[in-house]
């Protein structure tokens, strides 16, 4: 538990001031009592002298008669309050204020008539086995003729312990008086100390919370006031450094989350310590993936290779990997080592993911394309050439007007494969403009299909509309082709005598258009590649109905100009069902 500055400031004040009264009262009670001493000690030495001078005029006077010196003694001591004792220069007691002469014996051995005997002032303090305590003695000699002796004065210690006892009482309650006075102060002088020192200590743990927002209110020129003033400071400059890292943070986490590229690191202990949510979805890694050994979730071995190669050879690796789960994917990883400090200290790995599965397919059906076009224009071109060089040398009329034929046929199949190609360009370019008007759906379905009734096919078309009109805002001419896109294709490929289906469906704010055929259908693997340029799912038999292999490919760029999407579900023997939705509303700025 911490203890408070303040009681730890008060606790020592009192300590020290308690210390300085002890000591002070303690000195003071020794010096007063052996000040009193000594002065009790110097007026019994007066005293005593007095006491010898008057003995000796009485003895000049009346000459040595013991009661007459018993009754001087008793005198003396009713005078000046102390028991007198008179011994003669043997140590014999010839009188006593207090007791019999018979009562004591000699006194030549006390060590204060001893003295005075020699000629000094006999001054000693000890135990009286006859008074039974602690007494003061004070003898002086007396000298007169042949009456020759010692004058004692005695007084009890007790006066002296009863003084010192009073001087002690008083010393104790000056000590009580002045330790609650100086409790008083020091409290008030610890308060004022600890409490800018409480304040800061609040804020700096308000700050250390992460509230750089906290300020210390204390104003003073001495060292708690440049403390503070420093505090505020370091606090505004945190805040500011904080709120700046975290912006570049905040920018740093956005780009990570949103960037196109699949970003991880491994650590020193090969654990994944940080995954960007594109990395996550390429490799699958789960919400749990911190901490974890990269082999426990990176479900590939060349990537992990990779990674063991870089994180022991210390240099970048840049290669091309397939990826089959969570979903066949081709991806270019770039993996780097993290050095610190030194280039030969590995601070762990970064790699980097970038999924280049639609740049994959993008340049093969670029292949494609270009395969397909030269193939699809060498034909005509070769008929016609062949065909030509027939004429040249043909007289027959009759073979010159099949060759002819021939040779227009292929001809017009050539233009109408350069008008479709030019028209998918301009799409693709963004370049066609829209028409956009409000039209009832139903009625223009209905008269797409009266135009198929010139080669008599409208006959194998069955209808499916909502009752009553269904306005959509499109390019009313657009939308004719598309159906006649896809009717012409499903009719082309459905059995003779097999009827094809349009269907409407009203969403609310979409409609959807499905196109249903009775025909051999199309394999799971080929639906996403119908709506290529040029993919065909039987070649042989789109050669001979003589289509182009760009009719759905203009059909969804058609569709997608109108904000909308398309689709087929299809199986193989089962028929085919392509559709197309459009929203009702479309965007003025199409127009």
């Amino acid at each position: 538990m911490n203890k408070s500055i303040g009681k730890q400031l008060i606790g020592n004040y009192l300590l020290i001031i308690v210390l300085i009264l002890l000591a002070t009262g303690a000195i003071l009670s020794v010096s007063l009592k052996q000040y009193y001493l000594d002065n009790v000690k110097n007026n019994l030495e007066r005293e005593s002298r007095l006491a010898a001078s008057m003995i000796e005029d009485y003895l000049q006077t009346n000459g040595g008669d013991e009661e007459q010196l018993g009754q001087i003694s008793r005198i003396v001591s009713d005078n000046i309050g102390a028991r007198v004792t008179i011994v003669d220069k043997s140590g014999k007691v010839v009188a006593d204020s207090v007791y019999l002469v018979d009562e004591l014996g000699p006194h030549g051995g006390r060590p204060e008539i001893y003295q005075a005997l020699q000629g000094e002032t006999g001054i000693s303090t000890r135990f009286s086995d006859t008074e039974g305590q602690q007494m003061l003695y004070v003898a002086m000699a007396f000298d007169k003729g042949d009456a020759q002796g010692v004058v004692r004065l005695a007084r009890s210690m007790e006066e002296v312990e009863a003084v010192h006892y009073q001087v002690l009482l008083l010393i104790l309650l000056a000590i009580i008086l002045i330790g609650v006075i100086a409790f008083m102060f020091s409290t008030r002088l610890a308060v004022n100390f600890s409490r800018p020192i409480s304040e800061l200590t609040a804020a700096v743990g308000e700050i250390a919370k992460g509230n750089l927002n906290k300020r210390i209110s204390y104003w003073s020129d001495d060292e708690l006031g440049q403390l503070a003033s420093a505090v505020n400071d370091m606090a505004s400059k945190m805040d500011k450094t904080l709120t700046d890292i975290s912006a570049v943070n905040d920018q740093l986490e956005l780009v990570l989350n949103h960037t196109v590229n699949g970003i991880f690191m491994v650590d020193l202990d090969a654990k994944i310590s940080y995954a960007n949510p594109k990395a996550v979805k390429l490799l699958d890694l789960g919400d749990d993936y911190q901490g974890r050994k990269h082999v426990e979730l990176i479900n590939n071995n060349d990537l992990l290779q990779t990674i063991d190669e870089v994180r022991r050879m210390l240099q970048p690796v840049r290669r091309e990997i397939q990826l089959y789960t969570p979903a066949e994917r081709q991806i270019e990883a770039n993996v780097l080592p993290i050095c610190k400090n030194l280039p030969q200290k590995l601070g762990g790995v970064l790699v980097v993911l970038n999924d280049i599965s639609e740049l994959k397919r993008l340049e093969r059906v670029r292949r494609d394309f270009v395969a397909n076009v030269s193939h699809e224009l060498k034909t005509p071109v070769a008929s016609i050439s062949g065909f030509a060089e027939t004429l040249m040398n043909e007289s027959d009329p009759r073979n010159v007007k099949e060759f002819s034929q021939t040779i227009y046929d292929e001809a017009i199949r050539l233009s109408k494969l350069i008008d479709r190609l030019l028209e998918l360009s301009r799409l693709e370019s963004g370049k066609s403009g829209l028409n956009i008007t409000n039209v009832n759906i139903v009625r223009l379905i209905e008269d797409t299909i009266e135009l198929i009734k010139l080669d008599n096919r409208a006959a194998r078309i069955n209808f499916i509309k909502p009752a009553g009109q269904v306005l959509v805002e499109c390019d009313k001419d657009l939308i004719v082709q598309i159906l006649l896109n896809l009717l012409d294709n499903a009719l082309a490929y459905s059995p003779e005598g097999e009827t094809v289906t349009i269907s409407l469906m009203d969403e609310g704010d979409r409609v959807r258009i499905q196109v249903i055929d009775k025909g051999e259908g199309i394999p799971e693997n080929e639906a996403d590649r119908v709506f290529e340029r040029f993919y065909r799912v039987d070649k042989a038999r789109s050669r001979k109905t003589g289509g182009t292999g760009l009719g759905l490919s203009i059909v969804k760029h058609l569709v997608e100009n109108h904000n909308g999407i398309t689709g087929v579900e299809s199986s193989p023997g089962k028929g085919s069902n392509f559709f197309f939705v459009l929203p009702k509303k479309q965007n003025k700025k199409k127009k």
